[in-house]
């Protein structure tokens, strides 16, 4: 049986490799050697290949950005260097190559250069942007599609309540000119003025949740009469709607601090307003019976974000609460007025704007709201 030397083998199997590019470099990165596969895909023969850099075989502004140096450091630091990318053949046009870099050392641990194996997986590549095309045209129909669905619903929020306002309105001056009447003839007995009284209490209700659906409305179609953003003054925003909150507040026997590091925004005036009050009437609100009141606001830059923060040491919310903390119409304490469409309309605005709201808190413990705007300043 005729011995073949084990090198002679190994280099016959990797010249016959036809599929995938397989040659080597010296330590700087000359080709050295060069398989029947990378003539294939290359398109350079071994003649013409061997003793170039192998920067020839990337695109030229990959060249320009230095990418082969990198690719022969990265090998060296991390053992292997691999990644899919574009590469070049010889007659200038690209493809799609998958990449493995490996640094060979001989046995004393001297660098004697580097290997290298490419495949063409530009077929595969063109399936994946296909379907990633395909899933964005589905995502961008979808999209279409709730669009006109929110719009249509928007309309009819908007159309609803418009059309509610007058009867409801009716109602209410009715009772009272029957609560009058049965006054003036001597017939409002306490059964009569109970009755009406929770008629209008009902009609009162009804009132403010037409409001609500038509403060929704505004938010979702940006109904606004100035919706374009605008440099605002943090503090007189803040100072004005304390002028608002004066007699809860007193009420309430709250103590307010304040820490505003960045005094300006760039956003809608009456969205920020309608943020801030909500955050600062909820933590009046909800304060802890057994001790005082305390919140503090602050303004601080997180960038890429302004960061509003409002801390209560009030009743807290409930790990269970939270995560319906949100949603329209909800409410978590009966013992005080509201619509729970309050934290509702902040998210909405947060979110349309492109910014984000956290919450922090503790059952008896209080309560934390962090609110991010993009900052542009």
């Amino acid at each position: 049986m005729a011995h073949y030397p084990e090198e002679k083998i190994n280099s016959s199997f990797i010249n016959q490799i036809r599929n995938y590019a397989i040659f080597a470099t010296d330590p700087k990165g000359k080709v050295i050697s060069w398989n029947q596969g990378a003539e294939k895909l290359k398109g350079y023969q071994s003649t013409e290949i061997i003793g170039q850099y192998y920067a020839v075989l990337f695109p030229d502004e990959y060249q320009q950005a230095g990418l082969p140096e990198q690719e022969l450091k990265l090998a060296l630091e991390q053992g292997v260097f691999e990644a899919e990318d574009w590469r070049k053949r010889k007659d200038g046009s690209l493809f799609w190559a998958s990449i493995m870099l490996t640094p060979i050392f001989d046995e004393k641990g001297k660098h004697l250069g580097f290997t290298k194996i490419t495949g063409d997986i530009s077929k595969q590549k063109a399936l994946q942007d296909k379907l990633a095309e395909r899933q964005e045209d589905a995502l961008e129909l979808k999209n279409t599609e709730l669009q006109k669905i929110n719009f249509d619903l928007d309309n009819f929020i908007y159309s609803a309540s418009h059309d509610l306002r007058s009867p409801i309105t009716n109602i209410e001056a009715l009772m009272v000119l029957l609560r009058a009447d049965l006054e003036e003839v001597g017939c409002l007995n306490n059964e009569t003025e109970e009755i009406i009284t929770r008629v209008i209490s009902s009609v009162d209700r009804v009132k403010q949740t037409i409001s609500d659906l038509t403060d929704i409305s505004r938010v979702q179609k940006n109904y606004c009469d100035d919706p374009g953003p605008e440099l605002l003054d943090i503090k007189e925003i803040y100072e004005d709607i304390i002028v608002n909150l004066a007699d809860p507040i007193k009420q309430k026997i709250c103590s307010l601090q304040t820490d505003f590091q960045v005094h300006q925004l760039k956003f809608n005036r009456k969205n920020f307003r309608s943020i801030l009050y909500n955050l600062i009437s909820n933590a009046v609100k909800y304060q802890a019976p057994d001790r005082n009141c305390n919140i503090t606001i602050s303004t601080s830059l997180q960038e890429p974000y302004v960061l509003l923060q409002i801390i209560d040491n009030g009743l807290g919310i409930s790990q269970h609460h939270q995560q319906q903390l949100y949603t329209m119409f909800k409410r978590f304490h009966d013992h005080v007025e509201g619509s729970g469409i309050g934290l509702y309309m902040v998210k909405r605005i947060i979110d349309n704007a492109g910014g984000k709201i956290e919450v922090k808190s503790a059952e008896g413990e209080g309560t934390t709201f962090n609110v991010y705007f993009k900052a542009d300043l």
